[in-house]
């Protein structure tokens, strides 16, 4: 009896050797083998507890700080992105002002560029003006000069088809005289 008794504690402790006991020692109770199996369960509960208490407690304490570490990462990237995002919403907000102001600022530059345009073009018909006037008044005083010189010119010719018609030969003779005395006076006092 103490060797079956053996026999079945020894099937308790190790796990599917309660079925392949031989049919003398299923006999016994099946109470009494229920308790051996509550009583061979706890022993290798008890026993797992003690040999794996330790390693898994590591393990679990491990991957919870894994998780934690995680969880802050994941904290810190999503304050991050939301810092970011506000910085993109307030650089978007600033784009509008930004645009009104560029705009301004082109218009206003469009308005001096074309007080500017206009006033070049003052200064420049201004010049334009000057230059004809003077270009005027110099074409008016070539015209002069030569309608002088034309009126000096038809002066003396009219002046000698005048002589030539009245001009008789006593009065050539005469002319050729006082000519001639007026030279040698000229002469003569040269020496």
């Amino acid at each position: 009896m103490n060797h079956q008794l053996s026999l079945l504690s020894l099937a308790l402790f190790i796990p599917g050797l309660a079925d392949s006991l031989p049919v003398v020692l299923l006999v016994a109770d099946a109470t009494t083998v229920n308790i051996w199996k509550t009583i061979n369960l706890t022993i290798f509960l008890v026993f797992l507890y003690v040999v794996l208490r330790k390693p898994i407690s590591a393990f679990f304490q491990e991957r919870f700080k894994t998780i934690r570490a995680s969880l802050e990462h994941a904290a810190q990237e999503k304050a991050a992105a939301s810092a970011r995002l506000s910085e993109i919403d307030a650089r978007l907000n600033k784009v509008d002002a930004e645009i009104a102001g560029i705009r301004t600022q082109a218009e206003a530059e469009a308005v001096a560029e074309g007080e500017r345009i206009a006033t070049q073009a003052k200064q420049d018909a201004e010049k334009l003006r000057i230059m004809a006037a003077r270009e005027i008044e110099s074409a008016k005083n070539t015209a002069l000069a030569e309608l002088q010189q034309f009126t000096a010119a038809k002066s003396v010719e009219l002046a000698e088809q005048i002589i030539r018609r009245e001009l008789t030969t006593d009065d050539d003779s005469r002319l050729f005289n006082r000519m001639t005395q007026e030279i040698q006076k000229a002469t003569q006092a040269t020496k």
